[in-house]
């Protein structure tokens, strides 16, 4: 029988989910407020690069929020 993978759930699955160069970046800007700028700095980037990786990581995210299923989703999910 083949096991099917699990959907995350939580913010932190969701995040723990991302890749690497992703998280970082997601937890420079968001949790550590750091400018985009900063966060470049702080990671050795470039600021498009850290403009890009955070583009990816949103986007990464909010495909994984969108496609939670009913019985995990928030209170403003609407059918």
């Amino acid at each position: 029988m083949t096991k099917v993978p699990r959907m995350p759930t939580s913010t932190e699955e969701m995040l723990q989910s991302l890749p690497p160069q992703h998280r970082e970046i997601i937890v420079a800007t968001y949790f550590r407020r750091r400018t985009t700028g900063e966060a470049a700095k702080q990671l050795g980037l470039t600021p498009a690069t850290a403009k890009a990786r955070l583009y990816e990581a949103m986007r990464d995210l909010s495909l994984m929020v969108a496609t939670r299923t009913p019985e995990h989703a928030g209170p403003y999910r609407t059918n």
